[in-house]
């Protein structure tokens, strides 16, 4: 498209460009926000809701890490290189590689029954070397023992886009020897929302109480 003036129309050009310009700054403006930051990480995540005679004891978490990151922790931490992990350097990897993701919160976010759990506790960690890659086990304790019913929101998720965590879409359940209800899904929760409200992660969603 041509966009023709006349001898005179200085003002018109300038007024021209000027809305180009505003349009422009507006689009910028509205246009939704994109993470400049990408994953350098990746892991694989299973969830395990562990019962006993009281109630829900906890949750498992087991991570699957991709093969760039287990070699390069490995490398650190299996001085001899047999892909076994000895007591002393599985636990020279939890002072080394783990414990610091308390002040992560463990990239885990939980809700029960709406309310935020925090700070998550992570217990009786274990790592472990399965076909070649690196695997993080560990237990978070939730003891909810009362006779109501409640919902248990469970994501895992890095805010800072470093670390790229993709759950299992079948989580289990264990230990409920048919005495409680229960209901296990994987989907978006919105109250969970971050980076200004726009990704909205994926959470086990599970619903119990005693039958």
């Amino acid at each position: 498209m041509q966009i023709l003036f006349d001898n005179n129309s200085g003002k018109r050009t300038a007024v021209f460009y000027s809305f180009i310009l505003a349009c422009a700054l507006l689009s910028c403006l509205f246009a939704p926000v994109k993470a400049s930051a990408h994953p350098h990480v990746f892991v694989d995540c299973s969830l395990t809701f562990e019962f006993n005679d009281k109630g829900l004891a906890g949750v498992r978490q087991k991570w699957w890490f991709d093969e760039m990151f287990a070699t390069m922790i490995l490398g650190d931490f299996d001085k001899n290189h047999d892909n076994k992990l000895t007591p002393d350097e599985a636990s020279a990897l939890e002072q080394g590689a783990f414990v610091n993701l308390k002040n992560f919160n463990y990239f885990t976010r939980i809700l029960v029954d709406g309310k935020e759990q925090s700070p998550i506790e992570a217990v009786e960690f274990k790592p472990t070397v399965e076909d070649g890659t690196l695997v993080y086990d560990f237990f978070v304790p939730l003891n909810i023992t009362d006779s109501d019913k409640h919902v248990v929101m469970v994501a895992i998720f890095d805010e800072s886009f470093y670390t790229s965590v993709q759950m299992d879409p079948q989580n289990k359940l264990l230990g409920t020897n048919g005495q409680f209800q229960t209901s296990l899904t994987l989907k978006p929760v919105a109250e969970m929302a971050y980076f200004f409200d726009q990704i909205v992660p994926e959470a086990a969603v599970l619903t119990f109480q005693p039958k």
